[in-house]
């Protein structure tokens, strides 16, 4: 008789005991940061193997306190997708004292379109964390999109009419980095393509205006401002960097490819083009 596969979205109704681990706990917390993270993901950030990996996460899905969710594949295997479930939020209120964290049932439903570029973000982040570690960065703070937009700020901005209106300022998310150089402040702007120029330029005129009235400082306490825009393709990215010179930005914004970011090159190597400037640049670079 032929033995019946368990769904990678079902639970077994009576899982193996379990004892939770500092590395379990520590797990449920960057998913609850992260807001949903892939495997892999979890992988680089807490694991040397793949198979370890994948029975953690499975003890702390059958266990409830991951969920699991799965992008769309046009052929292959999806990748697995973990969330917070109930008991993860339980064990984050009670176990870490993290009482704010906030959590639904309807939180696990999430959409296509935001899976794929909640996990794009995440990338991102992800290669700044090791890298940051691997040099001895101090990463101050990360704040996501659901952060940002829930004090989503409004800047005036001059249009090429000398016509003022208001614009919304929403990253997708912003970083603090401590250094032996100084401190770097950066904006996250993860581009999917789906932006035309004109707003492409109307939002680096709102990024300019921002940092300009004095908000940017009293809000992040700094100075200094770079924005990243992370993109898919290299015409894209050309695209872009000619929309914000024609808008008038210059050294602030700084432009990489997707593929070319991971935690031994965001850093340290130069795949960063910059606005105004022809060579490409590290984010950090030694002295």
């Amino acid at each position: 008789m032929p033995i019946k596969r368990t769904r990678r979205d079902e639970r077994q109704r009576q899982p193996k005991p379990m004892t939770l681990t500092e590395r379990d706990q520590a797990i449920i917390r960057a998913v609850q940061d992260y807001r949903l993270l892939r495997q892999d993901q979890i992988e680089r950030l807490f694991f040397g193997s793949r198979s370890a990996a994948q029975r953690v996460l499975l003890r702390l899905f059958q266990h409830g306190y991951l969920d699991r969710r799965f992008l769309p594949v046009l052929a292959g295997r999806s990748p697995t997708l973990y969330v917070l479930d109930r008991r993860g939020a339980e064990l984050l209120r009670s176990a870490q004292g993290l009482e704010t964290v906030a959590w639904h049932p309807g939180m696990k439903q999430v959409k296509t379109e935001f899976l794929a570029h909640a996990a794009g973000i995440n990338d991102l982040r992800i290669a700044v964390t090791l890298a940051a570690q691997q040099a001895g960065y101090d990463l101050l703070r990360w704040l996501g999109e659901g952060e940002l937009r829930g004090a989503a700020e409004r800047v005036t901005v001059l249009s090429p009419a000398g016509k003022r209106h208001d614009a919304p300022l929403m990253p997708d998310s912003f970083f603090t980095l401590r250094t032996p150089l100084g401190y770097a402040h950066c904006f996250v702007e993860y581009d999917r393509g789906t932006m035309t120029s004109s707003r492409f330029k109307a939002k680096v005129q709102a990024y300019l205006a921002y940092h300009r009235s004095g908000a940017y400082a009293r809000r992040y306490n700094a100075r200094s401002m770079r924005v990243l825009t992370v993109t898919s393709g290299q015409k894209r990215l050309e695209n872009l960097k000619a929309a914000t010179e024609a808008a008038g930005g210059r050294l602030p914004f700084w432009f990489a490819l997707a593929s070319e970011l991971t935690a031994e090159t965001i850093l340290s190597v130069p795949v960063w083009w910059v606005a105004g400037e022809r060579e490409r640049k590290a984010l950090i670079e030694a002295r």
